[in-house]
């Protein structure tokens, strides 16, 4: 088996955290950083890390140096491509910084990149990512993690196989502290692009109060949830699928969907998988889904894909492209309100 080169740009805990470990029969945690994706892959070695801080690159070497005692470390990503030449990177920095460092990897010697969610913050910056990996026949997956999910997967192959109807309309509500759209409702809107699997034509969007400065994307990477809005939206698919999304910061925390199809609706969150059919006039019928577990979910899972998709071809399961739709809707949620929450076709 070939063993694949990896670097990580950017080392904040979804980048480097490691998990806790346990003895005995039961072991290996999930991981939830792409670090610790890259531990648990056979065929992966991190062979370097970049950082603008130094605290961060000795924290680096203190977590992994049991794993990866001769890694190197870098400021400067540039410098760490062209040493390197790494075969898999990992983009893991403030949403706006996406789009120059995964130009840089694809131009250089990558053949797959992973790239935290957003894909970026304006269109230009995500057609060039695209462009420049289809033109250097580089993988490029972003990392929206439910994609990775098995009951997410399942309820849209439930959905695909036809026998609830047609899914006709999508409810997302989605609450907490950080309920942000840039930085976490990015994963709602992505999935309701994953379930709708069709283009997003128009929209009316609705921001925060307080954000009639943001015309466009002005948040500080992600971090302090008052640089990021909350936002609501009616969202409408070229294939007649309506999507509401409503999103607000609170002190109860969570996010679930409604999956409204013909002859059923699908309930889903991170916390339950319920099909609800209609028994008989005005009364329904819950049942609970069984999900079937994986081996590899979220960064493992998105790690393992880019492998099994450049040694034996195929499809990725989150690709620039399909990153691209959430990133307009966004865009398009902040035009609508800038408008005056006008119809903004996208």
């Amino acid at each position: 088996m070939s063993t694949y080169r990896a670097v990580i740009v950017g080392l904040t805990g979804i980048g480097a955290s490691r998990p806790s470990e346990t003895e005995g029969p039961v072991f290996g945690a999930m991981p939830a950083s792409h670090a610790a994706a890259y531990h648990k892959h056979s065929q992966t070695e991190v062979v370097g890390v970049c950082d603008l801080r130094a605290e961060a690159l000795d924290a680096f070497r203190n977590q992994w140096g049991d794993v990866w005692p001769q890694v190197n470390t870098y400021t400067d990503y540039r410098e760490m491509f062209d040493k390197e030449q790494p075969d898999l990177v990992s983009v893991v920095t403030s949403d706006h910084a996406h789009a120059d460092i995964s130009v840089a990897a694809a131009e250089g010697s990558a053949q797959a990149i992973l790239c935290e969610k957003p894909i970026a913050t304006t269109l230009p910056d995500a057609d060039r990512m695209i462009e420049a990996a289809e033109a250097n026949n580089t993988l490029l997956s972003i990392e929206h993690t439910r994609r990775w999910y098995p009951s997410y997967l399942q309820a849209r192959e439930m959905i695909r196989s036809g026998e609830l109807g047609a899914l006709r309309t999508i409810v997302c509500e989605q609450f907490g502290p950080r309920a942000m759209m840039f930085r976490n409702g990015t994963h709602m809107i992505d999935m309701m692009c994953f379930f709708a699997e069709a283009r997003p034509a128009w929209l009316v969007g609705d921001l925060e109060p307080g954000f009639e400065h943001f015309t466009e994307y002005m948040g500080d990477g992600g971090h302090d949830p008052a640089t990021d809005p909350f936002a609501s939206a009616y969202i409408h698919f070229d294939n007649g699928v309506r999507a509401f999304y409503n999103c607000r910061k609170m002190a109860f925390n969570g996010s679930q969907f409604s999956l409204t199809c013909e002859k059923g609706r699908i309930e889903i969150s991170d916390q339950k998988f319920e099909v609800i059919t209609q028994r008989e006039a005005r009364w329904w019928s819950h049942a609970e889904v069984p999900t079937d577990p994986y081996m590899a979910i979220r960064q493992s899972g998105a790690v393992a894909e880019l492998i099994r998709v450049l040694e034996r071809g195929g499809t990725l399961v989150s690709p620039g492209r399909e990153a691209r739709k959430t990133l307009q809707i966004m865009l398009g949620i902040l035009d609508s309100h800038h408008a005056g929450n006008v119809r903004v076709d996208v």
